[in-house]
């Protein structure tokens, strides 16, 4: 599909770092010159009580989490650091305040995040959090809100007999390649070996079949949550 102008300010808001380019990748960098770019990273991949290593390497993947946002010349990203691996209620609720005082103060015109179903927890919470906060009340400029899949997570979701179901699709023939090269060059340490659904191979995969879907070579898929003309 074509993007018209309407594009102008795209928040994503995934759980961690990595989500953000197996999610919609492409897309961003498609989007990238027309669009106003912010991410917002909700969760730490450790829990404290565990050990200091674990804290290290999420720190080291805030790092590279700005490396990819700078190198793909978009805003720098945000980091609200909720604990991914323990997260309750009433971390959810925090969540969702912050989200919403982030809509409020950037007033994006389109919202990408994970699919609510998710069988990751945090990503379910993040989705959560995210749909709280971005209620149509008091935000006219929020026209879009769309999930995507993550490898993995995505496969199998976790009501009965509900599978990821995209009905909107983004060409990105001509950023695909792009996509795949940041999670090798940034986010190597979180792929896996092929045939693992987190390969390189097997999200190239992914595209071709969403592609294939709508006859295009490469696409991202996504459910829609809102969409208002």
């Amino acid at each position: 599909m074509i993007f018209s102008e309407e594009y102008k300010k795209i928040l994503i808001i995934v759980a961690h770092p990595d989500d953000e380019i197996i999610g919609c990748g492409g897309t961003i960098l498609k989007l990238k010159k027309q669009s106003k770019i912010q991410v917002i990273f909700t969760c730490n991949t450790y829990d404290k009580r565990i050990n200091q290593k674990n804290i290290k390497k999420y720190n080291e993947r805030q790092i590279v989490a700005k490396k990819v946002s700078s190198f793909m010349k978009i805003n720098s990203p945000i980091f609200l650091k909720f604990n991914g691996l323990s997260l309750t209620r009433e971390d959810i609720t925090k969540m969702a305040r912050l989200i919403h005082d982030k809509i409020m103060k950037f007033k994006p015109d389109t919202i990408f995040t994970h699919c609510i179903d998710d069988n990751h927890h945090d990503h379910r919470a993040t989705a959560e959090a995210t749909l709280i906060a971005s209620r149509p009340y008091k935000k006219k400029f929020l026209k879009r809100i769309y999930s995507f899949e993550i490898p993995s997570a995505s496969e199998k979701l976790i009501k009965k007999n509900r599978a990821f179901n995209p009905i909107f699709f983004v060409d990105i023939n001509n950023t695909y390649k792009q996509k795949l090269k940041i999670l090798k060059k940034f986010y190597k340490d979180e792929l896996k070996p092929y045939p693992n659904f987190l390969s390189l191979k097997s999200i190239e995969n992914q595209i071709k079949v969403r592609g294939n879907m709508v006859n295009l070579e490469a696409a991202e898929g996504f459910e829609i949550i809102r969409s208002i003309k």
